[in-house]
């Protein structure tokens, strides 16, 4: 599997953050051919927000499926520094915490999840933590 980050933030680690997309694919059984990881400003994604879900809001990730549920997972993930930061001071966590969240919950949603109602939102946020703990034990 190809993983490209791209325009990374300097406090970005590389080799983990190809590490976690890796962690989650195997652990969702899901196959991937590629994933392109990429690093906006908040108002960047924020306009992506508004072209591809006519929704006027700032946000952390946006995941785009570029396959078929069924095939090897082709995709993208955006994702603002930026935003992550101002997410961490208002949840309290610690950056590195919230950006790794950010990272696998765009990754499931590459895996077909999706969070539009509360239960799914649950759910998925049951697999984020569930595979937080995961990944800060992997070594790389």
């Amino acid at each position: 599997m190809q993983v490209e980050l791209i325009n990374p933030d300097p406090e970005a680690d590389i080799k983990q953050f190809k590490a976690t997309v890796m962690y989650v694919f195997d652990e969702e059984n899901r196959a991937a051919a590629w994933v392109n990881i990429i690093f906006m400003s908040r108002d960047e994604l924020r306009t992506l927000k508004q072209q591809y879900f006519k929704l006027d809001v700032y946000t952390d990730v946006i995941a785009f499926n570029l396959n078929e549920l069924e095939e090897d997972i082709e995709g993208e993930v955006y994702l603002s520094f930026e935003q992550i930061k101002l997410n961490a001071q208002e949840f309290g966590s610690g950056i590195h915490e919230e950006l790794y969240r950010v990272l696998i919950h765009g990754c499931l949603h590459l895996c077909g999840y999706e969070d539009d109602t509360p239960q799914k939102k649950a759910s998925m946020t049951h697999l984020e933590n569930q595979y937080l703990a995961g990944v800060k034990s992997i070594s790389i």
